[in-house]
């Protein structure tokens, strides 16, 4: 008896996952309204009729809000397409009025699915329009699919119990929105910011690259407590891309520095004057007998480059110019040239340039004494060097010649000692 309750049961479950998957089009017959439609239509104008059915269809959400019916009713359209020089055009008329049919079930759906998903699907839709599905193409396919779940249970007619699920998916919704509007203030920023890693910005520029990291992080809070603020949006997405293109420029400053420091070495600090404004191509750093360990600091590189940045915003500032600072040093100083002699006007272009030209060299002339301060004490550093190692040699030598006298000392026959000492007596 329990063996047949078991049969029945598994029976009972197979009809009705078959129920499940049995296609929405079997129950679903044209009316004659169907039918009288395309029954004075040509072949093809019956194809071209429901195509457009099925296009409106899908342009009014129906793929989303009653899939079922949407693809069984593209599927007809399909077969319809495909019949089309195969098929009788009373055939092809018929197939056309049930897949009308189905449309106008689907259609009767949909209003149900936005009526019990008012809120959701204009979620739905403010995600969309932020592009979310290439944005973040998981997160979005996962939501999505939880949603489907729900309207699927609508659309079979098995809706009871959806309370508490549509609570989460409303909270996944929100989620998700708030997600991609920071993902698209954010996600060029943190580009840059992953690559500045990748380049060592965190041990080459830590102070910078620090700021950088916190713009990002700050800008992800205040966005997540208003989404909504556009203007807020814009303006936390560009402070944090400034700050990452910011710490960019300086982290390749200190490597080109770091990089002329480390191949002119040979003689005596010398800095020979830049033809390039203040990119760094002319700045030439010697110094003699530099070894690996006396390496310049890192840290104090990058003091250096703000310094030389402060100078040229200074400069920005008195033109009433914007922080040029997320771009290269060639590029603010040409910036700052081209934007003096528009202020100026024609017949001061010259005067204004010699001076702004005076302050640029100012700022690289203290640039050149910072670097030669740091050469002549990394020859410092690398003469200590040199002494120490002529140290540690003359040591080692010491040691070898005390090593030698304590071996052969240790080789004399023992005998001959004790005959020495009886001597003695």
């Amino acid at each position: 008896m329990h063996k047949r309750h078991l049969a029945l049961s598994g029976l009972t479950l197979a009809l009705l996952l078959a129920g499940c998957a049995t296609p929405v089009s079997t129950t679903i017959q044209p009316t004659q309204a169907n039918i009288a439609k395309y029954s004075t239509l040509s072949a093809l104008d019956v194809v071209t009729a429901l195509e457009k059915n099925v296009n409106d269809a899908k342009a009014s959400g129906m793929n989303f809000t009653a899939p079922h019916y949407y693809r069984e009713a593209a599927q007809v359209l399909s077969d319809c397409q495909s019949g089309l020089n195969s098929k009788p055009k009373d055939q092809l008329a018929q197939m056309a009025a049930k897949g009308d049919a189905i449309l106008e079930k689907g259609r009767n759906v949909m209003s149900i699915v936005q009526y019990r998903f008012a809120q959701e699907l204009e979620l739905k839709s403010k995600i969309d329009a932020l592009d979310t599905a290439k944005l973040l193409p998981k997160d979005y396919e996962k939501t999505m699919g939880e949603f489907s779940g729900l309207i699927e249970k609508v659309e079979r007619e098995r809706p009871e119990n959806i309370d508490k699920s549509k609570e989460a998916l409303l909270k996944s919704l929100e989620a998700l929105e708030i997600k991609s509007i920071q993902e698209g203030a954010l996600h060029a920023s943190e580009v840059i910011n992953n690559e500045n890693k990748a380049k060592l910005a965190d041990k080459q520029v830590p102070e910078t690259y620090g700021l950088a990291l916190k713009a990002f992080n700050d800008a992800k809070t205040q966005i997540a407590a208003a989404p909504h603020d556009a203007a807020l949006v814009k303006r936390l997405g560009a402070e944090a891309l400034f700050a990452a293109r910011h710490a960019q420029q300086v982290n390749e400053r200190v490597a080109l520095l770091q990089t002329q420091f480390k191949t002119a070495s040979g003689s005596s600090p010398s800095f020979g004057a830049s033809t390039g404004g203040m990119g760094g191509g002319g700045i030439s750093m010697q110094s003699g007998g530099g070894s690996s360990n006396a390496a310049m600091d890192k840290t104090t590189v990058e003091k250096i480059v703000l310094q030389e940045e402060d100078r040229l915003l200074s400069i920005s500032t008195a033109l009433g110019h914007k922080d040029l600072r997320d771009l290269t040093i060639d590029k603010q100083v040409a910036e700052l040239k081209r934007v003096a002699g528009e202020k100026a006007g024609a017949p001061a272009i010259a005067a204004n340039n010699s001076k702004l030209e005076a302050d640029l060299q100012a700022a690289q002339a203290a640039t050149k004494q910072a670097m030669a301060q740091l050469a002549e004490k990394d020859q410092q550093l690398s003469t200590q060097a040199v002494q120490l190692a002529d140290k540690d040699a003359q040591i080692a030598a010491l040691n070898s010649k005390v090593t030698q006298l304590e071996t052969a000392a240790a080789s004399k026959p023992v005998a001959a000692v004790k005959s020495k000492a009886k001597k003695k007596k």
